[in-house]
């Protein structure tokens, strides 16, 4: 995982949802204001006005994910769920939100996360407290879960890549709320409990790392010749443009294809970890660069 950069909505889809939130909010009870956010959400799509809506929303969260519409929490498979951080069963003044929105896939939202939802309760024995369904309005909304959409997971998380386990572990230098949320996030997620997780994330720092490679050697090439040596398939040296511009148009595709792949979390480790990977270090320091990448 790792931090979204929002964007902006359109005037006309915001008022929209604050008015949603008002019919919301005039429910007398949290009961009836949660039956409320369900229903409406069910019929989200039901007009021409709403669908346009959730047409935008669908189209800014698409833009918004950490590759190319892949699932923001395991980055893994197909973005194809607006996905609510706060649930809108514990939540429902948020399920109108803009901020309370990412995509997720299908997996890690309807068979992981579900509305589960923990907070912090002072007045509990337990750190933190994960709410039943159905028990009605949760004391506060201090929530344990790590937020995307205003947080970066990687200051909770470091990823083993050096003993090649690619398992996330919480970050040492956290305080103890800072591991409980670490954990708790990991495991509502189910990111080091699925292996086809962790092989992908094996494969992709193999991607990553082959790419940052070609992308060196062909920055170092002196000829065409070379280039075609270099160069993955499909992506054929054109003989038929000058040298220089055809080296710019290999490595722009090359740093393309980095910042297009999934488990972007790999690349951002990569980065990070550099000085413990000397191999992968020394490409950096051929192409320091990349390190903005």
């Amino acid at each position: 995982m790792i931090q979204l950069n929002s964007r902006a909505l359109s005037v006309a889809t915001q008022k929209h949802l604050q008015k949603v939130r008002q019919r919301i909010d005039a429910k007398p009870d949290f009961a009836n204001q949660a039956s409320k956010a369900q229903s409406e959400w069910n019929s989200k799509s039901g007009s021409v006005t709403k669908a346009a809506v959730f047409s935008e929303i669908k189209e800014k969260l698409i833009s918004m994910c950490v590759g190319v519409e892949v699932c923001n929490y395991c980055e893994n498979n197909e973005a194809t769920d607006i996905e609510h951080i706060y649930p809108k069963s514990f939540s429902p003044e948020r399920a109108f939100r803009w901020e309370n929105y990412l995509l997720s896939c299908s997996t890690c939202n309807s068979k992981h996360k579900l509305d589960r939802f923990a907070i912090f309760d002072p007045n509990l024995f337990d750190p933190f407290f994960e709410i039943p369904r159905g028990s009605g309005k949760p004391a506060n909304d201090d929530g344990v879960m790590i937020n995307p959409r205003v947080e970066n997971p990687l200051e909770f998380f470091w990823l083993d890549i050096e003993n090649r386990t690619f398992i996330l572990n919480p970050q040492l230098s956290l305080d103890s709320r800072g591991t409980k949320r670490a954990e708790y996030t990991l495991k509502l997620l189910g990111l080091n409990d699925r292996e086809t997780l962790r092989t992908a994330r094996k494969s992709a720092a193999s991607y990553y790392i082959d790419r940052l490679e070609r992308y060196v050697k062909v920055k170092e090439a002196t000829t065409m010749q070379s280039l075609e040596a270099i160069a993955p398939e499909p992506l054929f040296v054109n003989t038929t443009l000058p040298f220089p511009e055809e080296q710019e148009r290999i490595k722009a595709a090359l740093q393309n294809d980095i910042r297009q792949y999934s488990h972007p979390t790999v690349w951002q480790e990569l980065k990070r970890q550099r000085a413990q990977l000397p191999k992968t270090n020394g490409y950096f320091k051929r192409a320091p660069e990349a390190l903005e990448w």
